[in-house]
Formats: C-alpha cells, sequence, structure tokens
C-alpha cells in the first residue's frame, strides 16, 4: 500500500512540475525522453526495494516504531543514505534535464524523488522489530537528496562534493553479510575539495584536477564492538570533469567517475596515523 502511495506522489509531481516547465519556460521537454526516464527511475526504485527487502525486510514485522542506530554504526549509516541519496538525486535530476526540462526544476524534482524513496524505506524499516524508522537517517536523506540544487543554485557548493569508495573487510566471505553494500566497514564516504583550486584559482589543468578529500570508515562493529571504532582518512581525489575532453558522452562519463574515490596516496590520521601508497 505504501508503495503504491510513493508512486502515486510520483506521477503527480510529474504532471504538476512537467506542466509548470512548459507553462513558465522556453524550454521544449521531449515526452519521448520524459517515458525514458520516467521508466528507468521506476526500475531502479523497484531494484531498490527488492535489494532492501532481501538484506533487511524478510521476516516478522511490527507495529510501527522508531530507532535510534547510530551508536550502532557509528553513524556510518547516516554518511551512507545521504552518500546515496545525492546520487540518486543527481541522476535523476540531471536525467530530468535531459528531457528539457528547466535544471533547477529538474534537480528540485530529482531531489524529491530520491526523498521519497527514501523515507519509504526508513517507513519500511519502522515496521521490522530489528529495524526501526530512524530520525538522523532521514535528515541524511534530505542533505543528500537536496545538495545537487545548492549546488547549481550556489555554484561555490560545486567545488564539495560527496564521494564512495570499497575496500572489502571481509565480512561477506563470513557470511556476516550478502554484499558489500550491506557492510559499512567495508564502506568509505569521502568529501572531496577542491582545495588547491580554492587556494590557487586559475585555469591551470593540475590545479583543477586534483583535490584533497577527508574519507571516514568503521572497524569492529561486527560480532561483541570491544574493539569498535571510526576512522579518519585524508587522501588526494580527482576531478575527471577538469579532463579537457569534449562530448556529451564523454560528460556524462566524467560526471559518473566523480561519484567514486579511485585510489590514490592516503593517509589514516584517526585513531592513528598510517600512510599508505595507492589505496581506496
Amino acid at each position: 500500500m505504501f508503495v503504491s502511495r510513493i508512486f502515486t506522489m510520483i506521477i503527480i509531481a510529474v504532471t504538476h512540475y512537467t506542466a509548470f516547465a512548459q507553462e513558465d519556460s522556453s524550454v521544449e521537454m521531449s515526452k519521448t525522453k520524459l517515458a525514458i526516464v520516467s521508466g528507468v527511475s521506476a526500475s531502479f526504485i523497484v531494484a531498490g526495494h527488492i535489494q532492501n527487502y532481501d538484506a533487511w525486510w524478510k521476516g516478522k514485522r511490527s507495529a510501527f516504531h522508531f530507532a535510534d542506530d547510530g551508536v550502532k554504526y557509528l553513524h556510518a549509516d547516516k554518511l551512507g543514505h545521504n552518500y546515496f541519496t545525492f546520487v540518486m538525486s543527481d541522476v535523476v535530476g540531471n536525467s530530468f534535464h535531459w528531457t528539457g526540462i528547466e535544471k533547477s526544476l529538474a534537480l528540485f524534482y530529482g531531489g524529491s524523488i530520491a526523498l521519497l524513496f527514501q523515507l519509504y524505506v526508513e517507513a519500511e524499516d519502522g515496521t521490522h522489530p530489528d529495524l526501526g524508522f530512524s530520525v538522523g537517517d532521514g535528515i541524511a536523506d534530505i542533505t543528500g537528496a537536496y545538495y545537487p540544487l545548492l549546488q547549481n543554485e550556489f555554484p561555490y557548493l560545486k567545488n564539495f562534493t560527496f564521494k564512495y569508495s570499497i575496500i572489502d573487510a571481509g565480512n561477506v566471505s563470513k557470511g556476516k553479510h550478502k554484499t558489500v553494500i550491506d557492510d559499512y566497514e567495508s564502506q568509505y564516504f569521502w568529501c572531496s575539495a577542491k582545495i588547491p583550486y580554492l587556494i590557487f584559482p586559475s585555469d591551470n589543468f593540475l590545479a583543477n584536477f586534483f583535490n584533497i578529500a577527508i574519507g571516514y570508515s568503521v572497524k569492529g562493529i561486527e560480532g561483541n564492538k570491544s574493539n569498535a571504532h571510526s576512522e579518519l582518512y585524508l587522501a588526494f581525489d580527482y576531478d575527471f570533469e577538469a579532463i579537457p575532453i569534449e562530448g556529451e558522452f564523454a560528460s556524462v562519463l566524467k560526471h559518473i567517475f566523480n561519484y567514486v574515490h579511485f585510489p590514490s596516496p592516503m593517509i589514516r590520521i584517526s585513531p592513528s596515523v598510517v600512510t599508505y601508497g595507492l589505496r581506496m
């Protein structure tokens, strides 16, 4: 029932904001592209539901309740919600812009779709005894959902973006999780900043390509949690959109690459200092 309500809200939003864009802008919208984007977006939402059901929602249900799971995962789950909602919002928003909808309106639409889906996930969590609706997750969903829109409205924010990387901690092979996406010990969440460019504004390729990123991960949260702790990292990062290759396909590819933190020299700065070579 809740799923059908979510899709109904999405359809209403599409109809309303599409009509608004047509009436109040000179942008010509392609109905064919809109149909493609709507269909693909719906398919990914269904796939996300299936993945969550398989990983978390099987089994008994309970009365709706709230839960504070920040301590359990040392807040890595909040960064996960922020990142994945950000990516979903950005992908859907830019896809709707591709259909001809004005950029700000398309990003607002993408953020709203991403937020509705994530709130649906939280609502489902709230009906399972081992989970619960997390207000902290909801807040992280909001920040991720509308960050692409904020970047568009306030261009200075484009100097800061969220990225993600995986280093398998071995918990999947031990049977503790089905996929690394469910294993926070294998996941690293990054905030990448164009520090060289901000210090030395220039058209120089190196100043634009190399960023500095701060990363967060957790360890020891499985089992008895006696050694549970968070870890902070500093690393070089890359802005692939600075690469001077033109073309629509190249632009899309560079934008997608910027969702990921690729291997680079890295330093762990907490809980102790450890230097690495190339590392995700």
